[in-house]
């Protein structure tokens, strides 16, 4: 998230103090701290909000296809990829299999026609779906009565907070977002609205477990999946010629661990010179704002649909990630019969697991380029691992609809059917 890009937003929608009347400090975290200002004048809550009950069950309609659902999602730019298709796939289960019928709430300005057409390119089933902007106070105000609400993103929990004219209120959580703050104010922020009493929708078990255990949440577990027509594995690659990696590229996004990578592929690019060919996709940046002219090759963002092909065609594939989800990448690379390499995160342990599915390496410039040399090296000698991830993907990641399913009996009985 660009928290600077949500304050500049934020300020001139609602009208309240502007960035510019915010003093400037000094310092490595100057610039977070004119940003945090703004977000804690424009996210907030009273202590009357926080003791109001949540959940009303007595409010959703008894048959459940005659019920509703509104999403609160902030403003977004591609439906085809991580946690907003993840979100849409859910609202299209739900229409589809359960006929609940789809509303989408934009927290912020955008161009509702826009955003419509990327939601029915993604899933058809939802053409038709109403889109609404809630770009100002008054059109929070008008939103809709709804059956189900959910929270999407830690600053759609502070708009769903209250909103009184709903039944069961979810928070569908895909990482531990405080993490993506330093310890401090809009940390502090992030980590409160998971206190709200919101029943949880989890990517992945170690997410729930954080929003059960720690926070004393109710949550159902969403299990990552990956859609087989696009990623399936094609068999192994050429011996001859360069090897080929890929990396997950995101410079603004700390949680990938960009900087480490960066220190990484000038060792791996000096050890293995013209033997290897690193792509970098996920966002578009220059190479020769971080010092990796000649060293590596960005391609920007790719249609979803093109994904699995740049998957299958790299020997090698790194993603890095610091927070409690792995990451769609691992999954679909791993799918596509890619070699797996990322860091070692405790977190995520049980589904990255060093010498059986991936490699994983400690997190330094060394040990990275270190185990990124050996997965190219040897990448031939680690076809078990290949075939390993791949038939783990097939078994256990392969089929969105049942865990769907689940997340689907949880809201419609989230006071009565839990695992």
């Amino acid at each position: 998230m660009n928290i600077k890009r949500i304050a500049k937003k934020a300020l001139r929608r609602l009208g309240l103090v502007p960035l510019s009347s915010v003093p400037a400090t000094s310092g490595i975290w100057g610039g977070y701290a004119h940003d945090a200002i703004a977000l804690a004048q424009w996210i907030d809550c009273d202590r009357t909000s926080l003791a109001r009950p949540q959940q009303h069950p007595e409010r959703v309609d008894p048959e459940i296809r005659n019920r509703s659902c509104n999403w609160y999602l902030p403003v977004f730019d591609n439906a085809f990829y991580g946690g907003i298709m993840t979100i849409l796939r859910l609202a299209a289960h739900l229409q589809e299999s359960d006929c609940v019928a789809q509303r989408f709430l934009i927290c912020g300005e955008c161009d509702v026609k826009a955003i419509s057409k990327q939601i029915s390119e993604a899933f058809p089933v939802l053409r038709g779906a109403e889109v609404r902007s809630l770009a100002s106070a008054s059109a929070i105000q008008r939103i809709p009565a709804a059956d189900y609400s959910v929270a999407t993103l830690w600053t759609t929990a502070y708009v769903l907070l209250n909103v009184t004219n709903t039944g069961y209120k979810f928070y569908m959580i895909q990482d531990y977002e405080p993490l993506f703050y330093p310890a401090g104010s809009t940390y502090a922020q992030a980590e409160l609205s998971y206190r709200f009493g919101f029943h949880g929708i989890a990517n992945t078990q170690s997410v729930r477990d954080i929003y059960e255990q720690k926070y004393g949440g109710k949550a159902v577990t969403l299990s990552p999946s990956v859609d087989t027509s696009i990623f399936y594995p094609a068999g192994n690659l050429e011996s001859a010629g360069p090897r080929r990696l890929f990396y997950y590229a995101r410079p603004g996004t700390p949680r990938n661990c960009f900087e480490l990578a960066v220190a990484a592929f000038k060792l791996l690019k000096r050890r293995m010179g013209d033997r290897v060919e690193i792509l970098c996709a996920g966002a578009a940046w220059d190479p020769a704002d971080y010092g990796l002219t000649d060293v590596v090759t960005t391609i920007g963002m790719l249609p979803y649909q093109q994904t699995g092909d740049l998957y299958r065609s790299c020997h090698v594939g790194l993603a890095m990630m610091m927070t409690p989800h792995p990451s769609y990448l691992p999954f679909e690379m791993m799918g596509c019969g890619t070699l797996v390499v990322s860091n070692r995160n405790e977190a995520n342990t049980w589904f990255l697991r060093d010498g059986e599915n991936c490699l994983l390496s400690e997190p330094t410039a060394s040990c990275l380029a270190e185990t990124l040399a050996d997965a190219l090296e040897n990448y031939d000698a680690y076809e078990h691992i290949r075939q390993r991830g791949a038939a783990h993907i097939h078994e256990s990641h392969s089929d969105w609809k049942v865990t769907m399913r689940e997340v689907a009996a949880f809201m419609h009985r989230p006071d009565g059917l839990l695992s």
